[in-house]
């Protein structure tokens, strides 16, 4: 019997009709609860072994950005689901049998890195196995930028930072944002998506369903 191959890594994306001005707003004012622990999971002690210009980032072991309560959010959960079914159909997984779970949080801050961005700077999610494990993004004020991946650690790729499009990725291509010289934060929501047999060790009530 010939092996078959794996298909090529493919990036899935959904353009969507968010109302920015009011997500901006909705997570920058969550940015300043998590900051005075006024966000069940995240404590003042969580807080302070952070660095303070990323904590958003950092304490997202902590709270999952799906489970609050928002239209917007809401509304990218729907097209992230549509996007691994898209996947899955893809890499020939059946995506009942996974279980799919989700967790998710949100990027607002400000950066300085070197252009153009170097390797040192990419990294992976979940052990970068692959798929059936999936990770991406979802913009919300991230222009001008671009996310630098190395497909497979050879082949450099420079995606393009569209605001109110979200993308999905196999994980095992390393990955990092440019440099943002604006005083706006740069605000985008990330989100790791795993099957259920792959939760021993994680944290219980911050994973959810999705498929």
């Amino acid at each position: 019997m010939i092996a078959m191959s794996k298909p090529q890594h493919k990036f899935f994306e959904r353009h969507l009709d968010l109302d920015l001005g009011n997500f901006e707003t909705y997570l920058l004012d969550l940015k300043q609860r998590l900051s005075s622990e006024n966000v069940p999971g995240v404590t003042n002690s969580d807080y302070e072994l952070v660095d303070r210009s990323s904590f958003t980032t950092q304490l997202g072991e902590k709270y999952n950005i799906f489970q609050f309560h928002n239209e917007n959010i809401r509304e990218l959960y729907r097209a992230i689901r549509d996007m691994v079914l898209e996947a899955c159909e893809y890499y020939g997984i059946n995506a009942e049998e996974q279980n799919y779970m989700i967790q998710g949080w949100f990027n607002a801050d400000k950066n300085s890195k070197p252009e153009p961005l170097p390797n040192t700077y990419l990294h992976d999610h979940l052990n970068g196995q692959g798929a059936p494990d999936f990770h991406g993004y979802y913009c919300v004020n991230a222009e001008p930028s671009y996310t630098k991946y190395m497909i497979s650690g050879e082949t450099e790729f420079l995606n393009v930072n569209v605001n109110n499009r979200a993308i999905l990725s196999e994980t095992g291509h390393a990955h990092g944002i440019s440099n943002w010289p604006f005083e706006k934060d740069r605000i985008t929501i990330a989100y790791d998506v795993s099957p259920l047999q792959n939760m021993k060790g994680s944290p219980e009530q911050h994973w959810v369903p999705i498929l």
